[in-house]
Order: structure tokens, then sequence, then C-alpha cells
């Protein structure tokens, strides 16, 4: 199933019809057109980015003086396409799209084209000080650049303003705080539910159940890179996953991604999880239900914990493999991540912005509520990414808290058998990995 672009119908390839690039007309003042009447082939995530960028692909294709030919795929598979792709002589794609947390997968098996030295000399263009410092650093394996920033987003706690408002309550700080606000919206006769999050067996929940850990200041890994989820944090964490089943819908336990902003929208739940970049599903939809009614706060932390906010990011990177189309990637890598184009993608729905100027445009700020609370968390340093640390082992540590907690809410564990589990499971793959080095 895919995980990720649930906003698409399937898995699709397009390739915008254009004018020839000598006959397309760009505004006055354009730069150089960076395509010099090249094709672009494109690997991406069915995200946000993606799909704004399908909707002004024309647009850019006569800005660059080139084609974009874009494959979406979803999360699963946009990562198994990339590293297949890597076994090639010569790579098929000349961008590809990759989830920061592959970072460390990717930087060892050599996927990505290290860009530090065309960096180096395209500095100025690429302005690399403005991108988010965390996106930033995100997209970097052990001092190497393997991409540029398109779409960093924090999971924050989205909530119905409108009602909250008529009962005269304020968002919830804290778990405990979540669970006694999320009872009092929970109607299930009347089709309402409290609250939403990623529930879908494998990297769904298993990414949700790493930041439940962080929310009870549990790391998956100590500071040697050991599984540390067997404690009674971690218990703790798994223990309020369990609860939140009774305040959720009955289909939880197979909700991901795109799913929670819909099922807002629809009005359906009176809060849910969600990353940032998604708010045009409920902000810009015309089928959403709760335009402007939409409060976006901090994710919840336990109470006595220290509050923090995961924050993950999508980027750009150019398959090491690349061959004789380096220069080209490079122009339209550096071409896609700069400020003009970025604010062009936001305002057709990227709500997930890697550039801090950009984060404090007064139109977007407009247009995306959430950015100012994304700069304010920012500035308190509150936006952290030690959650979901970027290790080559990460997809295989997600699939293993995604299924053996999976169990825990089906009933078939309790929170401490399967807190015992995914240590013993975490603990066999950390050691196997050791002895393939």
């Amino acid at each position: 199933m895919l995980l990720a672009g649930a906003a698409l119908v399937g898995i699709f390839l397009f390739t915008r019809p254009s004018s020839p690039p000598e006959a397309s007309n760009p505004p006055p003042g354009t730069p150089e057109r960076v395509l010099r009447g090249e094709t672009v082939r494109m690997l991406l995530v069915g995200d946000p980015f993606a799909l704004a960028l399908d909707e002004v692909a024309t647009e850019m294709e006569q800005l660059s003086g080139g084609k974009l030919e874009i494959e979406v795929v979803g999360y699963d598979d946009v990562r198994r396409l990339t590293l297949r792709n890597a076994q090639d002589r010569v790579s098929a794609y000349d961008i590809v799209s990759f989830d920061v947390v592959w970072a460390g997968e990717y930087g060892e098996q050599g996927v990505l084209l290290p860009l530090d030295e065309l960096l180096s000399r395209s500095r100025d263009e690429v302005e690399p000080e403005d991108f988010l410092d965390i996106a930033y650093a995100q997209s970097r394996h052990r001092g190497h650049q393997l991409g540029l920033p398109i779409q960093p987003h924090p999971e924050l706690l989205w909530y119905r303003k409108d009602l909250f408002s008529a009962d005269g309550l304020q968002p919830p700080r804290t778990t405990e705080e979540l669970l006694a606000v999320a009872r009092r919206y929970h109607k299930p006769e009347s089709g309402q539910y409290g609250v939403l999050w990623n529930g879908q067996r494998g990297q769904a929940f298993g990414q949700q159940m790493a930041h439940f850990y962080a929310a009870f200041g549990q790391p998956l890994l100590d500071a040697q890179g050991r599984p540390t989820l067997n404690t009674p944090k971690g218990v703790a964490a798994a223990r309020f996953a369990l609860r939140l089943l009774a305040v959720s819908p009955p289909d939880v336990v197979n909700i991901a991604w795109d799913q929670r902003p819909r099922r807002i929208a629809q009005g359906a739940v009176a809060m849910t999880y969600e990353w940032g970049a998604r708010a045009w599903l409920v902000e810009e939809s015309p089928a959403s239900a709760v335009a402007g009614k939409i409060g976006y706060v901090a994710a919840p932390h336990a109470p006595g914990e220290t509050p923090v906010t995961p924050i993950g990011a999508w980027s750009l990177g150019i398959p090491a493999n690349i061959g004789p189309r380096r220069e080209l990637a490079w122009r339209a890598l550096s071409w896609l991540t700069s400020r003009q184009r970025l604010k062009l993608l936001a305002l057709h729905g990227n709500g997930g912005m890697p550039r801090k100027s950009l984060l404090r445009d007064p139109e977007l700020v407009r247009r995306y509520p959430l950015f100012t609370v994304v700069d304010q968390l920012g500035q308190a340093g509150q936006l952290q990414d030690w959650m979901r640390p970027a290790v080559s082992q990460w997809p295989q540590l997600a699939e293993i808290l995604g299924t053996t907690y999976h169990d825990m809410l089906l009933g078939k564990l309790t929170p401490e058998q399967a807190a015992a589990r995914v240590q013993e499971q975490a603990e066999a793959l950390f050691a196997h990995h050791a002895t393939e080095r």
C-alpha cells in the first residue's frame, strides 16, 4: 500500500507538453534558462512539493527553458526505486527526493552524489545560509552535503479552533491534557472522534511511536548508538498509544499520512497529529469543511518532560551514478531550490518551507498560519530531529517499532511485552549491522 501520495491516484509518470524551448516566451527579467532545451528526469515522493510542482510544471518549463519529466510514487517505493537505481551503471534519474532519515543509509551505500564541490562554486546562487539550519544539516552525512531541502516540516497538533473557542478551551500542552480534551470531543454515536494519529502497521506507526517516545523524553538510541527502547519512559509511551485508542476512530490502526488531514477536513475529528506541509488539505481544498477553523500548536509532551517537536524534511539529491548529466542535474537542482522557485511552489500548496526568508514572507505567512508557529518553535529551540536518528538501520528500526507495537494495539501484547520485544529485535538488528561492517 502506498504510504505517501494518497492525494494522487496510484503511481504515475507525467511529462508536461510545452512549446519547444526556443519558441517559449518567459516573462521579462527571467534569468538564464537553466535547462537549455534539455529534459530533466525526476523521481519524487507524492508529497506537497510534487503536487505543487505538477500544478505549475508548464510555467516552470517556460522559465527554465526545458522539460520536467516527473515520476511520482509512494513513500516506500521512492526508497526502493532509488536503491535499485543506484545499482545501475548510469542513473535513470537526474534528481531524486529523499526523506532525510535515509541520509545515513544512502551515505553509507554511496547512493547520492556529494554536493560539496558543486556548492563551493555556487554558494552565491544557492544561498545555503538561507535554508532552515536543521533541515540543511539533516541533508548531510558525515560532513558531506547529499541534498538541498525542499520540504521540512514539524509534526504538530492540529485542533478545531471553532470547537475549542466555543467551549472556552485552550489547546492541550501535555499528553494528559490531550487525552482529557479528546475524551470531551469523542462522540462516536455522532460520527465525531477525539484525536487521530498514524496507526497503520509498519513505517507509519513506527515513526509515530518514535515521536511518542520523544514526547516522554526517551531517545531510541543512547550516546553510543545502542537501542534504548525497553525503559520506563518507553513503556509509558507505549501505554499512551494504547490509551489513545479509546478516543480515536475505530479504524485508526489503518490510518496514515494524508488520511489524517482529510479526516479533520471533513469535520470528523477534533484533533490530529500531522506534518505541517499538508495544511493545504484543510486550508485550500474545496472539499474542506473546516478551512480557517484549524489551529496549530506544538506536539504535546508528557508531564514533567521538556517540550520537543519532531521535524522531518524531504530533500532533493543527485544519484551518484549520474554520469555525464551531472552539470545538468546540478543546474536543475540548484534552480528548483532557489527562493524564487520555492515561493512559487509554496503559493501552489507546498507548505513545508525550507528557506528562512520565505518562512517570514508576509504573503506566505498570511497563506500559512502555521509558518508563525514553526518560526516560534524554531527560535525556542523546540524543533528537533533526534527522535528519528538518521542511521543506516532506520528503515528497519521503524519497521520493528511499527509492527511490534501494532500487535500491542491489536491486543496481542502488553506494553511491557512489546517494549521488551522491540528492544530484543533492535539489538539483533544493530548487532547484525556491526558484523556486516
